[in-house]
């Protein structure tokens, strides 16, 4: 086998073989609390891919899943720790819920476009003072953005009181959220495009078009970093800082530049709940999302087309602990635990395969080096050949 589809089949198989050693470590918890692990496997897996609504409910968990991994990732790729994903969706959600009820007489065609810039707006504002920090000051983006979550929450709950953009006409009700998004900015399903392929959905389901959102940014994301000159920039930026500037890289430019746009992303996060499927940000809005998309770039190795499967992944455990927890009566927590051995293993998986394609490399380096010294001298039997030959015939 050649060394390429060697690597290729490595790459493939490292994340199975992690997804089994996830599996054999629950498989041993759920013996411990008497359950059969072969059922409950079967129980996960016709609960979840058997059933019209379990499948919209896995892609509709993954749309913000795939933001916030693809978010997550865009920083680590420049060799930057965006912890602050958590933050950047909260004030992109509840500017985007704003502009959806406030702004008024604008067609759908525009109201909904709108809202959703203002959300990616509301994201890269809440990433630009980490970053400026950073390049400034030196303070480290890990701790700022940390800081920064907290302020977001607190934020956004001072924006729910009344008079500010608490809803009125929820006033004497235990219920604090923003008005009801207007129809013009709301996110439309994907019911009537599955129902024209064939694929058909329950009515009830809430999968809209932030996902084709999602999977549009991720290919872009990844032709950018691949085909552009600004992607070899930030490949050369995570490789050698040091080297890139000696380079003539503007290396604060590029930094500057990835955490932007990762927080941009990562105010979208928030919007298929907004927008699509609450139609409003209320004080119990999902939270979370931020730290997972965290384990879903670590499972992607930080590439934007990798976050899709990893977010997939997740939801389809997510998903599949409901059915166990119902109708086999596992206990959550199995699954979440399952969860943690799953990207732990991966990690460490990866790792091990970083430091053995490294050594493959210097492997490799070494035999080629005795040829390579054999070429001079057999240059110079050849013209010392040619010579006494008269030049060939």
């Amino acid at each position: 086998m050649s060394l390429p589809a060697r690597l290729l089949l490595l790459q493939v198989l490292t994340p199975l073989l992690a997804i089994l050693f996830g599996a054999v470590v629950a498989s041993g918890i759920l013996l411990a609390i008497d359950r059969d692990p072969l059922a409950v496997y079967g129980q996960m897996l016709r609960f979840t891919l058997t059933r019209a609504d379990s499948l919209a409910s896995i892609f509709f968990k993954a749309t913000p899943l795939i933001l916030a991994g693809l978010a997550a990732a865009l920083a680590f790729r420049a060799s930057l720790w965006n912890i602050g994903v958590e933050g950047q969706y909260y004030v992109g959600a509840i500017l985007a819920a704003y502009v959806g009820f406030a702004v008024r007489g604008l067609p759908a065609v525009a109201h909904l476009p709108l809202a959703v810039l203002a959300g990616a707006a509301g994201g890269m504002a809440w990433a630009f003072l980490p970053i400026a920090l950073r390049l400034r000051r030196g303070a480290h983006e890990v701790i700022t953005t940390i800081m920064m979550n907290y302020i977001a929450a607190a934020l956004v709950l001072y924006l729910l009181e009344p008079g500010l953009l608490r809803d009125p006409a929820q006033a004497g009700t235990p219920r604090v959220r923003t008005p009801d998004v207007l129809p013009g900015a709301r996110l439309p399903s994907l019911r009537p495009v599955l129902d024209l392929v064939g694929l058909q959905i329950p009515g009830y389901s809430s999968l809209n078009w932030m996902l084709v959102v999602g999977l549009l940014l991720c290919v872009l994301f990844a032709l950018v970093l691949r085909r552009t000159t600004f992607g070899f920039e930030v490949r050369a930026v995570a490789a050698n800082p040091q080297a890139a500037e000696a380079a003539g890289i503007p290396l604060g430019r590029v930094l500057f530049t990835m955490f932007l746009l990762s927080g941009a992303v990562a105010g979208l996060v928030g919007l298929s709940d907004t927008l699509g499927f609450f139609g409003y940000f209320d004080i119990d809005f999902p939270k979370g999302y931020g730290f997972l998309g965290i384990s879903v770039a670590l499972l992607a190795r930080n590439h934007p087309v990798g976050v899709i499967p990893a977010a997939l992944l997740l939801a389809f455990l997510d998903r599949g602990a409901q059915g166990v927890q119902v109708f086999a009566g596992v206990p959550r927590e199995v699954i979440a635990i399952m969860q943690g051995v799953i990207i732990l293993a991966i990690v460490v998986a990866y790792e091990l395969l970083t430091r053995y394609l490294r050594a493959l490399r210097k492997r490799e380096a070494a035999r080629a080096e005795p040829a390579r010294a054999l070429l001079p001298a057999l240059g110079e039997g050849r013209r010392a050949g040619e010579a006494a030959g008269g030049g060939g015939p």
